[in-house]
């Protein structure tokens, strides 16, 4: 067995020191012959196969290895060390930076339970992570007319605009929009389900006529109901949906689109509506897929329903300054 090369095996104490490790590592079945991983591409697979996490959520995890950490997952886990995983994610915006750190961490959580190995990753952190606050507002004023149904109409692929209305008047998030498969839609009964959601709970909802209609047009029922752009697509489904934009901004001394609706302000202005038309909060939870908060919501088996969402549909579109009818007849003519 092969001990290393100098200079990491500078002289004989050293050499003795790691043949004590190894001596271990087969004694208790830990090394990386054993366990079949060397490497945090094996530990990553490794965890993977005892995750519970949906096929999207797992394939967009090894994109972002691809794209990213591709090389570092490629190396011995036993010669990563700290500033390698730091300058992984040194270039990175703060958001991506922190999703990196979750995948890499994962990794070396399970290289250290498996290997029972030191995790290097437990004292990673991202600078600038402290001040990163999620916004929880939208880009405009939403206490004058909305632009979301403009600015989604706007949008010039059928499929890509279908997702974005989607998202407007049923309130999921964007990952259960984009991986909605054509067996989980009912436009017959009005509804869609939706299995292993963020807080792993499955619910059926109720969907409105504006919804009906928009997928209704599309033109294929089978398989993903928004279907990638491109064969070369390694999900199948389309991904993560650029921001609408109107007008320029200035950033960092640089002009820029600015951002107007994002993925998950469709989820804000759903709920906005809702509590603007004064549903009740039983019924708003269940639309939005909540946990069940009190004792009433878990015997509940179901309040919400087709007229709960159209009185939605109707605030979004009085919000947005059109009607539904307005917003049927822009998708009937719509190509």
């Amino acid at each position: 067995m092969k001990l290393g090369n100098w200079p990491d095996v500078v002289n004989g104490e050293k050499a003795m020191e790691i043949a004590r490790d190894k001596i271990v590592e087969l004694e208790t079945g830990t090394d990386a012959q054993s366990t079949n991983v060397a490497t945090l591409h094996d530990a990553f697979e490794s965890h993977l196969s005892q995750s519970d996490a949906k096929g999207a959520t797992i394939e967009n995890y090894r994109l972002q290895v691809r794209n990213h950490l591709d090389v570092l997952f490629s190396l011995p886990i036993e010669k990563i060390t700290l500033p390698m995983l730091e300058a992984a994610i040194a270039d990175k915006g703060v958001s991506q930076a922190l999703h990196l750190a979750q995948i890499i961490k994962m990794a070396f959580r399970r290289a250290s339970t498996v290997r029972r190995c030191f995790d290097v990753s437990a004292s990673l952190k991202v600078k600038g992570a402290k001040k990163y606050k999620p916004s929880n507002k939208v880009k405009f004023d939403a206490s004058e007319q909305w632009p979301a149904i403009d600015l989604i109409f706007e949008c010039n692929s059928l499929v890509h605009r279908t997702a974005w209305l989607l998202m407007l008047f049923t309130g999921f998030r964007s990952l259960n929009a984009r991986t909605l498969m054509w067996d989980q839609v009912d436009l017959e009964k009005k509804t869609i389900e939706l299995t292993a959601m963020k807080n792993g709970l499955d619910r059926t909802f109720p969907i409105s006529d504006v919804i009906c209609a928009a997928l209704a047009r599309l033109p294929h029922r089978k398989g993903f109901v928004f279907p990638a752009d491109t064969p070369r697509s390694h999900t199948g489904h389309i991904g993560q949906l650029d921001a609408r934009t109107r007008g320029i901004e200035m950033f960092e001394g640089n002009e820029r689109p600015k951002k107007a609706l994002r993925q998950h302000d469709c989820r804000r202005l759903f709920t906005t509506a809702a509590r603007r038309a004064r549903l009740p909060e039983y019924v708003i939870d269940e639309l939005r897929g909540d946990t069940p908060k009190k004792v009433q919501d878990i015997y509940d088996q179901g309040s919400a329903n087709h007229g709960d969402v159209n009185l939605i549909a109707e605030r979004i579109c009085a919000e947005c300054g059109v009607t539904p009818c307005f917003v049927l007849d822009r998708i009937e003519g719509s190509s």
